[in-house]
């Protein structure tokens, strides 16, 4: 698919010290559509389900491309902007052509910037590789040759360790301090073919959805006649090394780059984006509506929703999905950043979320948005502000523990009074406290902890308890 950025805005403070991007899409429908089997756009028909995930592929900054060609041999950098055509021996086998997927017809700098992995790390053959070019006839050649290869072999973890993943030097970097290596006086010369045959090629980044497509369907109105939008909640990777160096995650940086575009065509160059759309941990959301509500429930099942920081971005869409079957069931829209809607009726216990950042001052992500639910009975809303408090900090684990008189009480009467389901989502340090906290919760009421965790897998199966986690 390809899209354009018509919406990347900040949504913690200017002045706290993560930057997460709140970032629509739009994907244009002439990339979704198999026209060999459909003929028209069905406005009717979801694009993607709540809780899928969006694969991007990012682009490399022009920055960084200008850079890594400045310390290429001159063979090779002078023909950067001419078209090179690209094939591979027949000797090749088929995974070396799916490690190195390079378009059959393009420019160095165009690969460079939308196919090689140059802001990667380079692993220890690449080294290895790499030493056989450093020109002995360059002062330093022979010294770089035993340092590269000292780099690669096991013995020199340790050293590799300190070199490349604690600095976290790049492709660019290790040519720059490797100079022997575009030495042309004599010697073996690195070159063009060389060169492609150690790139790795650009990995693609996944992302939890941050929208519900029914939900965009009922509130916005469509940015193009044939695409459809979809929202991404980015946490963009900044820091500094141990010596200083600075650093930025790859994609990460790429979308919090991106200029959104103000017509609805996707523009060429730095605004369009390629990505896929693949299910995520939270396929089996469940959606009936009770035939007669009764207190605090429209819905057959509720559901329980923990996550931490970006972590809200899968469960934000799931609670929009469920928002959206309320309104498509007579209910009254609940606009997103609002706290003005009348209050609609009390299905408060349908939707719990248990949410933690650090400060709801600087990172509480969709926050308006979430008060705005809460102020219309549609979801109970456990907050757990970690530096907030007076007195140590509060983590979502034990939110969820000391909730409704503590001990566990809201996971149990949820479980296994309310045969609710149970989502989380965020990092895996995070995700495995809070499992531990149910199964200690439910062990203390059934009194068997393999009982408790067999109860947990059996939800599993059927789709009431999933994780979505990273690291």
């Amino acid at each position: 698919l390809v899209g354009r950025v018509s919406v990347n805005n900040r949504i913690t403070a200017d002045d706290w010290m993560q930057n997460t991007r709140h970032i629509r899409i739009n994907v244009s429908a002439a990339t979704k559509q198999d026209k060999s089997t459909r003929t028209s756009t069905n406005v009717t028909e979801l694009p993607y389900q709540a809780g899928d995930v969006a694969t991007i592929l990012p682009s490399n900054p022009k920055s960084l491309v200008s850079r890594f060609l400045s310390v290429l041999p001159t063979e090779i950098s002078s023909i950067a902007d001419d078209t090179i055509h690209i094939q591979y021996n027949q000797h090749h086998s088929q995974t070396s052509m799916n490690n190195h997927p390079w378009p059959q017809y393009c420019t160095l700098r165009g690969l460079l910037t939308h196919c090689a992995d140059i802001a990667g790390l380079p692993e220890r053959e690449d080294l290895f590789a790499l030493s056989s070019f450093c020109n002995p006839n360059h002062e330093d050649g022979n010294d770089h040759r035993e340092k590269l290869i000292s780099l690669s072999e096991t013995s020199g973890a340790a050293l590799y360790g300190d070199y490349i993943i604690r600095e976290k030097r790049n492709w660019a970097d290790v040519l720059y301090d490797f100079d022997s290596i575009r030495f042309e006086e004599g010697g073996v010369k690195l070159t063009l073919e060389d060169l492609l045959g150690l790139l790795p090629s650009l990995a693609p980044r996944h992302f939890s959805i941050a929208s519900s497509p029914s939900f965009l369907q009922i509130t916005d109105s469509p940015t193009s006649s044939n695409g459809f939008d979809l929202e991404l909640c980015v946490a963009v990777v900044e820091g500094s090394t141990p010596f200083g160096r600075p650093y930025t995650g790859c994609c990460s940086k790429y979308l919090e780059t991106l200029t959104p575009c103000s017509d609805e065509t996707t523009s060429a160059g730095s605004d369009a984006v390629r990505l896929w759309i693949h299910p995520g941990s939270f396929s089996n959301l469940p959606l009936d509506i009770r035939e007669n509500p009764i207190s605090h429930h429209h819905f057959t099942t509720p559901v329980l929703y923990v996550g931490a920081g970006t972590g809200i971005a899968p469960l934000r869409s799931l609670i929009l999905e469920r928002e959206a079957v309320l309104m498509k069931n007579g209910a009254a829209a609940t606009s997103p950043f609002t706290t003005t809607e009348k209050d609609t009726g009390d299905g408060i216990d349908d939707n719990v979320l248990v949410f933690g950042c650090r400060s709801k001052e600087k990172d509480y992500y969709y926050g308006e948005e979430l008060e705005g639910l809460v102020t219309t009975k549609r979801l109970r809303m456990i907050p757990a502000f970690s530096r907030d408090q007076k007195i140590g900090k509060l983590y979502v684990q034990r939110a969820l523990r000391e909730a409704d008189g503590g001990s566990g009480k809201l996971i149990v009467q949820h479980i296994l009074e309310h045969n609710g389901a149970v989502y989380i989502a965020g990092g895996s340090k995070m995700a495995r406290a809070v499992k531990d906290e149910i199964v200690e919760a439910l062990t203390n009421t059934i009194g068997s902890e393999k009982t408790a965790k067999k109860l947990l897998n059996k939800l599993k199966r059927i789709g009431k308890f999933s994780i979505e986690a990273w690291s």
